[in-house]
């Protein structure tokens, strides 16, 4: 049995061996400023698209009416986190729409700035993982419990995303 040479190893997982850089792009070498950035970047973009997915689940599963009882017969803070949603949940097209394209967008962003840390393969199986658990399971299952709460307190968000993608939400959700 062979023992697996780990600077050869390092080289294909960071994609810095010359073959590796002609055949797959231009990659940026492990340890960079770049490199950092980019790293950054994929972490924010998992992210976004973890709390974008968790906010469609958490926001349209709450009804106009189920809104308006909690906001008229609950408990202070279900008062006031029913009343911080309930205008975002009232234009329901135009937020899911919103919601569904940043969630897509960070989704396809994503494999582009791996595919320049790594491997083109280490990068598609780290991009499906990491959307996978991060951007789907975990975030959905927290939102079912705790929508209202996290939808609450990310509403400020939610509208600025809606002014954002309002030119191309508006008319689809309409």
């Amino acid at each position: 049995m062979h023992p697996i040479n780990a600077v050869l190893a390092a080289r294909m997982l960071f994609n810095t061996a010359a073959s590796v850089s002609e055949s797959v792009g231009e990659g940026i070498p492990f340890g960079s400023p770049w490199w950092f950035i980019y790293a950054g970047i994929s972490c924010f973009l998992v992210l976004f698209a973890g709390m974008m997915s968790g906010l469609t689940l958490g926001l349209m599963s709450l009804g106009l009416v189920e809104l308006e009882i909690l906001q008229r017969s609950g408990t202070s803070t279900e008062k006031k986190q029913a009343a911080a949603i309930l205008p975002v949940v009232q234009k329901q097209h135009q937020l899911l729409v919103t919601l569904l394209l940043c969630n897509a967008a960070a989704m396809e962003a994503l494999p582009i700035y791996l595919d320049k840390l790594f491997n083109q393969y280490v990068a598609i199986i780290l991009s499906v993982t990491f959307v996978l658990a991060f951007g789907e399971v975990i975030p959905q299952a927290i939102c079912t419990r705790y929508g209202l709460a996290v939808g609450a307190n990310l509403a400020g968000l939610v509208w600025i995303l809606m002014i954002i993608c309002y030119p191309i939400a508006y008319p689809i959700g309409k």
